[in-house]
C-alpha cells in the first residue's frame, strides 16, 4: 500500500537518514519514537507537505509526488491539530467537503457524527479536544480512501475517547482492503491495534518488526555486573544503570532459562534505547 525507500532529510541540527519501511495491504503499522525523532517529518512527506532530500515514497507502486487528485484522495489523514475550519459547524463542513472530494459520502459523515454524539449546529471551535478529534476522524472516514494516516490522534484524550478512536480505526481496517499508518506516543494504544511497529530513534530506524514477535523477543532482567559479563554475546541489548541496581533489555532466547524476567512493553524498549547504554 505504502512503501518508503531510503527516505533522507537534512535540517540544520537534525538528519533523517535512509529510512525504509512499508505499510502492507490490510495492516496497521505503528510509528514510534521520541519527540524530534522524525515521525512527523515522514508523515508530512507522505502528505506532500515536506519534500525529502533523497529516497522514494510509493503509493500502490507509484511515486506519490506524481499522483493526481483521484489517487491522492485515496489517502485520508488526521493530524494532531485536526486542521478543521473552526468557524464552520458540521452541516456547513459537510457541504464544503462534498464539493472537494470526488467520492464524499454525506450519509456516512452524518451517521458517524451522530454516532459520536457531535452537535450539528455548534461551531467546531466550541468543541472539546476529543470532539474535534472525532470530527476529524469522521471526515477521514467519509470518503473512499485506502490508506489512513494518523499523527497523534489520541494525545491528551481520556481513556474512553481514546478507546472510541481505536475502535474507529479497527472498523476502517477490518475488511483487509485498507491500511493504516499510526504515529503515537501512547504506546499502549499501539499495542492494542498494530500489526507492525517501526521505531525511529534520532532519525534512524532501530527496528521494523511484527508487534507480537517484537514483544515476545525481548524481556527485562535485573542482574549484576558479573552476570552481565558472563552472558552469551548478543543476549543483552541495552543496559540501564540506576542507583538501586542495573536492568538489562535482552533477547529471551539467548538468556539463561533460570533467570527471572519482566515482560517488555513498547515504552520499555523506547526507554532502554533512549537512556540505556549499548552492550558491546
Amino acid at each position: 500500500m505504502l512503501s518508503i525507500k531510503g527516505f533522507t532529510k537534512h535540517y540544520k541540527n537534525f538528519q533523517i537518514e535512509d529510512v525504509s519501511f512499508e505499510v502492507p495491504d490490510g495492516m496497521v503499522v505503528g510509528l514510534i519514537g521520541e519527540n524530534g525523532a522524525g515521525k512527523s517529518t515522514i508523515i508530512k512527506s507522505v502528505l506532500g507537505a515536506v519534500r525529502p532530500d533523497c529516497g522514494q515514497i510509493l503509493f500502490n507502486g507509484a511515486e506519490i509526488r506524481k499522483a493526481g487528485k483521484g489517487e491522492r484522495q485515496k489517502i485520508s489523514f488526521v493530524l494532531d491539530d485536526t486542521g478543521l475550519p473552526m468557524e464552520l459547524n458540521l452541516v456547513m463542513l459537510d457541504n464544503v467537503l462534498s464539493c472537494i472530494y470526488d467520492k464524499w459520502d454525506c450519509a456516512k459523515f452524518r451517521s458517524l457524527t451522530q454516532n459520536f454524539a457531535l452537535p450539528d449546529k455548534k461551531p467546531i471551535k466550541e468543541f472539546s479536544k476529543g470532539m474535534k478529534m472525532k470530527a476529524a476522524i469522521a471526515v477521514a472516514l467519509s470518503y473512499d480512501s485506502k490508506l489512513l494516516i494518523l499523527d497523534e490522534p489520541t494525545s491528551g484524550l481520556d481513556p474512553v475517547v481514546r478507546d472510541d478512536i481505536l475502535e474507529m480505526i479497527y472498523n476502517y481496517n477490518k475488511d483487509g482492503n485498507r491500511s493504516v499508518l499510526l504515529s503515537s506516543h501512547i504506546t499502549s494504544d499501539l499495542e492494542k491495534i498494530c500489526d507492525y511497529i517501526v521505531y525511529i530513534h534520532e532519525g534512524r530506524i532501530i527496528f521494523n518488526e511484527e508487534k507480537d514477535e517484537l514483544l515476545n523477543k525481548y524481556a527485562i532482567y535485573s542482574i549484576d555486573e558479573r552476570q552481565l559479563r558472563e552472558l552469551e554475546q548478543g543476549a543483552p541489548v541495552r543496559v540501564l544503570r540506576r542507583e538501586y541496581g542495573m536492568e538489562v533489555l535482552a533477547k529471551k532466547d539467548k538468556m539463561p532459562q533460570d533467570f527471572e524476567y519482566k515482560p517488555v512493553t513498547l515504552d520499555d524498549i523506547m526507554l532502554f534505547y533512549s537512556k540505556g547504554e549499548e552492550v558491546c
